[in-house]
C-alpha cells in the first residue's frame, strides 16, 4: 500500500512531487514547539532525511506546546534532538534523522548537506547568524515565529529577495530583548507549523512558485490572518555587503541563559580535551555519556555538556544567579585537571 497516496491525489503535487518531497533533506534548527510539530509532519508527508539542531534537554514545562515529548523523556532527562529522533522513528523508521544535541553554528550551516533550512527557533540572536549564513552560503530558509497569540510565517532566499533583517530592520534590537519572554499559546503553534510546512513542500514540489516577498501572519485568538509584500530593501547593513561574519557574539567564560530556558552557556577559554575529560570523570566515577563532539555528565545533581570547542551547557538551573557559582567551581575543578595534565 502507498503510504503517500492521499497526498499523490492532490493535483500540485502528483507522483513527481511526491518524489521531490521524499528526496528532500532539511535542516530544522531548533526542536522546541514549532521544531517537534514541524519534524513530525515533515516524515509524515515523506521527507526522508532530516537534520535536527537543538541543545536542549526536554522539561516539563515543554509538555504544554512541544507535541512530539512525554513525561517519560523529562524522567529520562533526554536531549530534545535524541528524544525526538525516537518518536520520528516511530512514525516511519525508514527516515534518515541526523542529530546535533548542540547550539545551531556557523559551522553546522556551512559544512552540513541540506536542501533546505526550517527556522524553528526562539531567539534573533542565533536567526541573525541563520540569516547570515544563508546569504554566505547562498541557500534558503523559512521563517516561523510564535508568541502570545500572535504567529508569523516567511520563505527566505535572501540573495536574490528580502533577508530577515530587510523584514525586522531593528533586529540589533530584537537580539538584546530575546528572552523577554511573553508565553505562547497552545493552539498557535500547530497553525503556524502547519503554515510552515505547506511552505517547505510547496518549495520542493515548485520552487519557481514560492513568494519570497511574502509575509504571513496569524492571530489565533481573534482568528484573523494578514499578509503583507516584503521587498528587498536597498540600503539594508546586511544583506547589500558581501562580507557575512558567522562568527557568534563574544561570551567567553561569560554564563548566558539560552532564550525561554533553565539552560546556561558560556564558551569556556580553557578547557581539558574530551579524553583527559572523561578519564577525570572516571577517576571520580561520576555518570557520563561520550559522544563524537561532547561529553555528558553531571556535576552537583545538574547536567552538563562540554563540547570539544570549548562550549559549555548547563541544563535545569531554576535561575542565572544560581547557576554561576555552580559554574564557578566547575570552572575551578576543570581548571585543577588542565593544570595537573601539564606538570
Amino acid at each position: 500500500m502507498n503510504r503517500y497516496d492521499r497526498q499523490e491525489r492532490v493535483k500540485v503535487i502528483g507522483k513527481l512531487g511526491q518524489q521531490n518531497i521524499s528526496n528532500a533533506t532539511v535542516l530544522i534548527a531548533g526542536v522546541g514547539a514549532l521544531g517537534s510539530y514541524t519534524a513530525s509532519q515533515l516524515v509524515r508527508a515523506g521527507v526522508h532525511h532530516l537534520i535536527l539542531v537543538d541543545p536542549d534537554v526536554v522539561s516539563t514545562t515543554n509538555l504544554q506546546r512541544q507535541a512530539l515529548f512525554t513525561e517519560a523523556d523529562v524522567a529520562n532527562g533526554q536531549f530534545k534532538v535524541e528524544a525526538a529522533k525516537q518518536h520520528l522513528l516511530a512514525i516511519d523508521h525508514t527516515v534518515t534523522i541526523d542529530i546535533y544535541p548542540e547550539p545551531l553554528s556557523g559551522e553546522h550551516l556551512s559544512n552540513l548537506d541540506f536542501d533546505l533550512v526550517l527556522d524553528c527557533l526562539d531567539n534573533f540572536r542565533t536567526r541573525d547568524l541563520l540569516n547570515k549564513a544563508a546569504l554566505n552560503n547562498r541557500f534558503d530558509f523559512i521563517f516561523a515565529s510564535c508568541a502570545g497569540t500572535f504567529g508569523s510565517v516567511m520563505a527566505v532566499s535572501p540573495n536574490q529577495h528580502a533577508c530577515l533583517n530587510c523584514l525586522y530592520p531593528n533586529l540589533e534590537a530584537l537580539k538584546q530583548t530575546d528572552c523577554d519572554l511573553i508565553g505562547v499559546n497552545t493552539a498557535l503553534i500547530p497553525i503556524i507549523s502547519g503554515l510552515q510546512v505547506s511552505l517547505a513542500l510547496h518549495y520542493f514540489v515548485d520552487r519557481s512558485s514560492v513568494n519570497f516577498n511574502q509575509l504571513v501572519t496569524i492571530d489565533n485568538w481573534q482568528l484573523t490572518q494578514q499578509s503583507f509584500k516584503v521587498t528587498k530593501n536597498t540600503n539594508c547593513p546586511v544583506c547589500q555587503h558581501h562580507d557575512w561574519s558567522l562568527d557568534a557574539d563574544d561570551t567567553t567564560d561569560q554564563l548566558t541563559t539560552l532564550c525561554g530556558t533553565q539552560t546556561y552557556s558560556v564558551q569556556m577559554s580553557n578547557t581539558p580535551t574530551l579524553n583527559q575529560l572523561a578519564n577525570w570523570l572516571n577517576d571520580r566515577k561520576l555518570a557520563n555519556r561520550q559522544f563524537k563532539s561532547f561529553t555528558t555528565f553531571n556535576w552537583q545533581d545538574y547536567t552538563v555538556s562540554l563540547f570539544k570547542n570549548g562550549k559549555l551547557l548547563l541544563y535545569g538551573v531554576p535561575t542565572l544567579d544560581e547557576a554561576q557559582p555552580i559554574y564557578a567551581s566547575l570552572k575551578q575543578a576543570l581548571a585543577s585537571t588542565i593544570n595537573q595534565e601539564a606538570i
